[in-house]
C-alpha cells in the first residue's frame, strides 16, 4: 500500500486547467522532489493533497483512506502538512524548531 496515492487529479479556475490529470505514488520512507518553472502548478498540487484546494476529479488516498471530503485540519490530524515558503526565521532555534514553530508534529509528516 502506498503512502501517498494519485490518480487522475484535475484542478481548474475558471478556464485555466492546472492539474491534467496528474497520478503520483510515494511509497513510506521514499523521497520525492516536486519541481517545475513558476506557475507549472507545483503549489496547486500540493495544496490538493493538504485540502486547501478540492480536486475537480479524481483521488487522493493516504494509507489507502480516500480523502475526499476531509478538510485540510482533519488532513493535519493524519500528518499531512505544507509548510509554506516563509523567509523570517527565529535564527536561535535549530531546522525542526523552525519548521514546527507555531504547528508543533503530529503523529506523521508528509
Amino acid at each position: 500500500m502506498s503512502l501517498l496515492s494519485l490518480r487522475g487529479v484535475r484542478k481548474s479556475f475558471g478556464a485555466v486547467d492546472v492539474l491534467h490529470g496528474v497520478d503520483l505514488e510515494i511509497e513510506a520512507g521514499e523521497v520525492v522532489g516536486l519541481v517545475g518553472d513558476n506557475g507549472a502548478g507545483k503549489s496547486t498540487l500540493m495544496k490538493t493533497i493538504t485540502g486547501i484546494y478540492r480536486a475537480d476529479s479524481g483521488s487522493v488516498e493516504f494509507l489507502g483512506q480516500n480523502l475526499a471530503g476531509l478538510d485540510p485540519g482533519a488532513r493535519r490530524e493524519l500528518g499531512i502538512e505544507m509548510i509554506y515558503q516563509d523567509l523570517s526565521l527565529a535564527k536561535q532555534q535549530d531546522v525542526a524548531s523552525n519548521i514546527f514553530l507555531g504547528r508543533e508534529p503530529t503523529r506523521r509528516i508528509l
